[in-house]
């Protein structure tokens, strides 16, 4: 950092009224150590603090430290750096400038998002430069909490990593859900950054879905944990009912015929939406409604159940998700997406496909929503048919 302390000390002196004689000899230091100073040379370190309590001023304001000229040093930064034009000669200028002040103030986060975009902006010299990109992003992605220079850095290294570093920052740990999403958005900009077209469209028909899944399943798990009676969901009726029947339109919306019959993919997580809006129906309230879509739950399921384990499934809207399918889940207990150029790509979304033959039974006999109607004979002939499917002993 360039130290201001000649100029601090003549500007100070002068708002004094004191000649160099008289600054000389309230610090106890000759005349010409003063005029020293003032004409660039740099008093001992020891006597900074002195000098500083005489000014009364602190000793980051005597070398030029003080918040208000960073501040002002800075937003000089910035104009210049915005103003230098956008053509290779003005790419470089930008570049030096930024590592310039990089090196001033090595902690300020808009310096470090400048200086990754004049690295990315300047390619040619990204060897020499590859280093510091990385020490920028770590720092970033370590201690700055502005969205926007997190995801900035985030591009900038997107565009200068090779597939392989790329790859390693992610890892090969098996992901969640959050981490499925954001990591299929990273390859999906490094695609576009690079104009690999193809498989920018594979991988964004690969997001698309992920996305749709991550929607549909949200709280998908609540139903089935052992402590069931004890999640929220089952406190909530109301939103439950809206939440889940939704969810069946949006699927419903695939098949243009009105007919119900969504794509094979979805006809699992069809069914157990229909049996979750049945329930939540009834637990607030609207009984006949609720019957009406438990007893609509069974061809559903059975239709599910129907599908071989492992089978490859048609998505449906080839317009949006590419012609994907998505596997069943089988004895591996993993799901896979398959898009149409061969790709195969691994979701964690396993719930939206394993429902069960036991899931309505289990429904019927542990959700509390059952509760008001279990002595209604409609109640009575559905879960005598809920555990023929289930395939339980009598009891």
């Amino acid at each position: 950092m360039e130290l201001k302390i000649p100029e601090v000390i003549l500007k100070k002196r002068r708002e004094k009224n004191l000649t160099q004689e008289e600054l000389a000899s309230a610090l106890g230091v000759s005349p010409q150590a003063v005029s020293n100073w003032e004409r660039g040379g740099y008093p001992d370190i020891t006597l900074l603090p002195k000098i500083a309590n005489f000014f009364e001023i602190t000793v980051d304001e005597l070398i030029g430290n003080d918040a208000v000229t960073r501040e002002e040093d800075i937003k000089s930064f910035s104009d210049r750096y915005w103003h230098t034009g956008s053509s290779p000669e003005g790419y470089t200028r930008q570049l030096e400038l930024a590592k310039e002040y990089y090196e001033k103030y090595p902690q300020d986060y808009m310096i470090m998002n400048c200086l990754g975009r004049a690295i990315i902006n300047n390619m040619d010299r990204l060897p020499e430069n590859h280093a510091l990109l990385n020490e920028i992003h770590e720092k970033i992605m370590a201690g700055c909490t502005d969205e926007g220079y997190r995801r900035d850095s985030i591009h900038y290294m997107c565009y200068a990593c090779t597939d392989e570093e790329l790859e390693d920052r992610i890892g090969k740990s098996e992901l969640d859900w959050s981490e499925a999403i954001a990591i299929g958005e990273l390859r999906e900009e490094r695609f576009l950054l690079h104009k690999r077209y193809e498989e920018y469209y594979s991988q964004r028909n690969n997001n698309d879905l992920q996305i749709f899944m991550q929607y549909l399943g949200r709280n998908n798990m609540n139903y089935y944990r052992p402590e069931d009676t004890d999640v929220f969901v089952f406190t909530e009726p109301e939103r439950t009912a809206a939440w889940e029947t939704h969810k069946l339109r949006l699927l419903e919306s695939f098949d243009p015929t009105g007919e119900e019959i969504v794509p094979e993919a979805w006809c699992g997580c069809y069914a157990e939406f229909t049996l979750k809006a049945a329930g939540a129906l009834i637990g607030c309230g609207r009984v006949e409604e609720g019957f009406a879509l438990l007893e609509k739950s069974f061809p559903r399921y059975e239709r599910w159940l129907s599908i071989p384990a492992g089978q490859k499934m048609d998505v449906g809207c080839p317009a949006v998700f590419g012609g994907a399918q998505v596997s069943k889940w089988d004895d591996s207990w993993s799901v896979h997406i398959y898009q149409a150029d061969g790709s195969k790509t691994w979701t964690p979304y396993l719930w939206l496909f394993w429902q069960l033959k036991g899931d309505i039974y289990h429904g019927m006999t542990r959700w509390p929503w059952f509760d008001g109607v279990r002595e209604d004979p409609r109640y009575a002939t559905l879960l005598e048919k809920a555990r023929i499917l289930a395939e339980l002993p009598e009891e």
